[in-house]
């Protein structure tokens, strides 16, 4: 069992709700859209997702919610809330029966820039796959 991260990458000078995808990312390879980004990780392991901002590290990406969208509930609870704190991340652990299964979820989030929050709320839609 182990921690594994998610980054997500925001360009938080140029995010609009309009006009998410072009300006996140989760450092995936060109052709690979954030759609179709695959996290695979192991029954057990505790899945961290975190927002990084792609131009300064003085705005904040703060991940306030993981919501099941599809496929099978890989995690104890359809809805994982973020932990309140300022960057806000969400956690949550594998469930010890979820080998070979794959999850479509939705991640929530919200972008500080200068100081200032970005209107809206931010989404992007990527899959998780549990190791046979």
């Amino acid at each position: 069992m182990a921690d594994v991260i998610v980054n997500l990458n925001v360009d938080t000078s140029q995010i609009s709700v309009q006009n998410v995808d072009p300006f996140c990312n989760f450092g995936q390879g060109p052709g690979i859209s954030n759609e179709d980004f695959l996290t695979r990780v192991n029954a057990g392991d505790t899945v961290i997702w975190q927002g990084v901002s792609s131009v300064t590290p003085l705005d904040t990406v703060n991940i306030t919610n993981i919501n099941h969208s599809g496929g099978n509930s890989v995690f104890s609870h359809d809805n994982l809330s973020g932990n309140g704190q300022h960057p806000e991340k969400v956690s949550g652990a594998v469930r010890n029966n979820a080998r070979g299964e794959t999850e479509k979820y939705t991640i929530m989030f919200n972008v500080f820039n200068n100081g200032i929050r970005r209107p809206g709320i931010f989404s992007i839609d990527p899959k998780l796959a549990i190791n046979p």
